[in-house]
């Protein structure tokens, strides 16, 4: 069951990363002054071929493969923004999915908007007249994006995308230009909260600009996002190409003064979101949604997002297959809008019969980013307060342990505050040794610093779970406080946990002192289980080469076929990066 939430937890990771992916720019193209001209508006078709690889390596099981295409037509024209030059206002059309023989529209991805370019051809800014969640807004900005260049190519400087600032390489041959992308020198910290690093692997994308924008963009990329436990990689190939003969389109019929855009969001009549109820049952009973991958899945839903309540009963009745309701949460998950978030946290209510049901809606609700709305997170609050009741012992645990990933994954909210003061409260007047533990793991799952102290309290609680659940927190915490919380006790422990110990002292990066202990236990302790923790903390320190010929003499008398394999890894992997160091 913890494998299955981490995997839920992490799978919003790999979704949240996919999706800005797709947004990202993946070439940077012609931006001359006669673009302002009013007889620039130019229209394009897009093509965008994207696989993708998420491998998680706490997970024995092969990497998560996705293959989308996404294609459209995109049209641009000069608008006006107050007393602001070079504003460009932009909307794609006739978007969507197509995988093999099914085709699928992505009216989400109809928006229009406008961006700014500055004098160098850059985008500085955005303007959005619709109310969008960043994710929507990331893969709109994408599209914008292709029509971006450094107009002056003797002095280029850093671009910027969804995914963070990079550096750049042009280069001029007849009448095309050629564009690299170098690397990336600093990440979208806010996007990629779960990753260290990007790797460029491939970029390779050849232009044809014009006095209006460009003639054709085409070419390949390759991105590794790298983090501690996990690689996503991205592979796009791509063409844009511009149209000879034009199409209708809402944008030109708009008026070219930002101001006037209003908002397309208009309130449902009851016959509308009657004729709406009827639409999502079928689309969600009567086709094989398995076929279409949760990402594209969650896009169509956010056309029903005012009756996606609905869905209650589709779900409790078992109106749809076993694998289709597993799709149809992975969806509900990435979609995360108010309405899907009330849904998900009402299936946790009167539902104790079905923990199946109750254990989806959990793992769907890690895969968000946005606040809570106030109406989750009272139900949340509610099965806090009133106790979370379900048939299955492993789903109740997994419903305290969850509410921390929740706090992890929409921080800074005042809803996620609400959250974590509940969860302090019931750590403190609880007297169930069990729910006071898993109430311990959620404030580590919430890697929330400021829980620190408190955790520490329980480090010498006369429960033996409530003991090991503080360490294991404190180990996921990743702070200089937490690691000397767990040095002082791990000095002065009875003995009791110690396997969970030492795994904890490993996520970080131990003092000279405490490493040689754990090197004393890795040698020496009687009990196999001890030495195995003992091995595996020291192989994730980034500086092991002082205990490797300690280690290889260990060899010898290690009678352990798990320990002596450990060692032998030990001893011939390269030194880890550690997410935490703890300077002495």
């Amino acid at each position: 069951m913890d494998t299955l939430l981490e995997r839920g937890r992490n799978r919003t990771m790999i979704l949240s990363c996919r999706l800005n992916l797709l947004a990202a720019p993946l070439v940077a193209l012609a931006s001359f002054q006669s673009q302002a001209s009013a007889f620039c508006q130019p229209q394009f078709n897009f093509n965008i071929k994207s696989f993708t690889s998420f491998n998680y390596t706490k997970l024995n099981s092969p990497a998560q493969q996705t293959d989308i295409e996404i294609q459209g037509k995109l049209s641009v024209i000069s608008v006006k923004k107050e007393d602001e030059k070079n504003w460009w206002a932009i909307k794609a059309d006739k978007v969507k999915t197509v995988q093999g023989q099914l085709s699928m529209p992505l009216p989400n991805y109809e928006h229009p908007f406008a961006f700014k370019l500055n004098e160098q051809g850059l985008i500085t800014d955005f303007y959005f007249v619709d109310e969008l969640d960043t994710q929507s807004q990331d893969q709109l900005k994408g599209l914008a994006y292709y029509l971006q260049y450094q107009k002056n190519l003797s002095k280029v400087i850093n671009e910027t995308d969804t995914l963070g600032e990079y550096r750049v390489n042009y280069q001029q041959k007849d009448n095309a230009l050629s564009f690299t992308k170098v690397n990336y020198e600093h990440k979208n910290k806010q996007v990629l909260n779960a990753f260290s690093h990007i790797e460029v692997e491939k970029s390779e994308q050849r232009i044809i600009p014009s006095e209006c924008f460009l003639e054709s963009r085409d070419g390949i990329e390759k991105l590794n996002l790298v983090g501690a436990d996990l690689t996503f990689t991205s592979e796009q190939r791509f063409n844009v190409k511009k149209l000879q003969q034009p199409f209708d389109t809402a944008l030109f019929s708009m008026s070219d003064d930002l101001s006037l855009w209003q908002s397309t969001h208009i309130e449902l009549t009851q016959a509308e979101k009657d004729k709406l109820k009827k639409e999502l049952l079928a689309f969600v009973t009567e086709q094989d949604i398995t076929q279409i991958d949760a990402h594209t899945l969650a896009f169509l839903l956010k056309k029903y997002d005012a009756v996606i309540g609905e869905l209650r009963g589709v779900i409790l009745a078992d109106q749809i297959s076993d694998n289709a309701q597993m799709r149809l949460f992975n969806a509900l998950g990435q979609l995360d809008t108010p309405s899907s978030q009330v849904l998900l946290s009402g299936l946790l209510v009167g539902t104790e019969k079905q923990p199946q049901t109750q254990f989806r809606a959990l793992r769907a609700l890690t895969q968000g980013h946005h606040a809570l709305s106030q109406q989750a997170t009272d139900n949340l609050l509610g099965l806090l307060n009133d106790g979370f009741l379900s048939q299955d012992t492993e789903v109740s645990s997994s419903f305290y342990m969850t509410l921390g990933i929740l706090l992890n994954n929409r921080v800074d909210s005042a809803t996620a505050q609400q959250l974590s003061q509940a969860i302090v409260e019931h750590i403190t007047l609880s007297e169930n040794e069990n729910k006071t533990a898993d109430l311990i793991t959620a404030l580590g799952n919430s890697r929330d610093e400021q829980h620190v102290e408190l955790i520490d309290n329980y480090l010498t609680d006369t429960s033996p779970r409530v003991e090991k659940a503080s360490i294991r927190a404190l180990g996921m915490m990743q702070s200089d406080n937490a690691y000397k919380n767990l040095e002082k006790h791990f000095n002065r422990h009875s003995g009791r946990n110690t396997k969970a110990l030492l795994s904890a002292l490993g996520n970080y990066e131990m003092k000279p002192k405490t490493s040689d202990s754990v090197l004393n236990l890795a040698v020496n302790d009687n009990d196999d289980a001890v030495r195995y923790a003992a091995i595996n903390a020291l192989a994730k320190q980034p500086n092991n080469e002082g205990i490797k010929q300690t280690l290889r003499q260990a060899l010898r008398s290690e009678k352990s076929k798990r320990n002596f394999k450990a060692i032998v890894k030990l001893l011939h992997a390269k030194p880890p990066a550690l997410g935490k160091e703890n300077k002495g």
